[in-house]
């Protein structure tokens, strides 16, 4: 269909960006969420402006998605058929639960659950009246091996995924198909951390990686594979399902 679209929220992010530049490559129409910065799309957004629209907003912020959502699907009479929801928060403080800030806690829930609610309850609206949507959220391994000094974030991936299993259940009805992906460590940029949490994850990943099969770091590829072919004509029937993406690390 030349009028579908595919919005993927957390756009700017490393996850995000490549699956952007990809998509875009592919000839697709994009809506692109991003929350402040766009550096990492803002070049190849600028040479493909007709195919392309950025959105930037909190996802938090429930009424502000929906009306600027709204204007640019009015705007382009596109109709968007997928969704990937990569945009996440996570808490720098590293800290064990019993010595956690209770309000960054409820932040990162907060942005994460709140967040995913508020992005599915405004594209669902578009999915039903058109019979059909395909939705791929990202969660984490850390979901069923936990994350010590991060429970806020690893509490919000798990919900994520129930989220996804219960959404898959409900909307069977109206050809909406809803999976969750959830990788092991990713090899990302991670310049936009402090300096603190960059070492916490070069520990952390290090830590992981010895335990992977594969002996490596999931890629951009390794996911995009998986989540091309769960948005796509051929997979008709995959819903309500976590794929983890570990490297053979059960």
């Amino acid at each position: 269909m030349k009028n579908s679209a595919i919005i993927i929220t957390g756009a700017n992010g490393n996850v995000g960006s490549y699956f952007a530049k990809k998509y875009c490559d592919l000839g697709e129409n994009l809506i692109l969420i991003i929350h402040t910065s766009d550096h990492r799309i803002k070049k190849f957004v600028k040479d493909n402006s007709d195919r392309i629209k950025v959105v930037q907003v909190d996802l938090s912020d429930y009424l502000n998605l929906k009306t600027k959502l709204a204007k640019v699907i009015t705007e382009t009479g596109w109709k968007p058929d997928r969704l990937i929801h990569t945009a996440t928060a996570r808490s720098h403080a590293i800290k064990l639960l019993a010595d956690s800030d209770p309000e960054l806690w409820k932040n990162i829930i907060n942005a994460n659950l709140i967040g995913t609610f508020n992005i599915l309850k405004t594209t669902l609206k578009y999915f039903k009246e058109n019979k059909n949507g395909k939705i791929v959220l990202f969660g984490s391994n850390v979901s069923r091996i936990g994350l010590p000094k991060d429970t806020a974030y690893a509490a919000s991936k798990a919900g994520i995924a129930n989220i996804g299993r219960t959404l898959a259940a409900e909307e069977a009805v109206n050809n909406i198909i809803v999976n969750t992906v959830s990788p092991g460590p990713i090899k990302i940029d991670d310049g936009q951390f402090t300096e603190s949490y960059r070492k916490f994850r070069e520990e952390y990943y290090k830590e992981k990686v010895r335990d992977i099969p594969l002996k490596r770091c999931a890629s951009f590829q390794d996911i995009f594979g998986l989540c091309e072919f769960l948005l796509s004509k051929d997979n008709s029937y995959i819903t309500g399902e976590e794929f983890f993406i570990t490297g053979g690390k059960i």
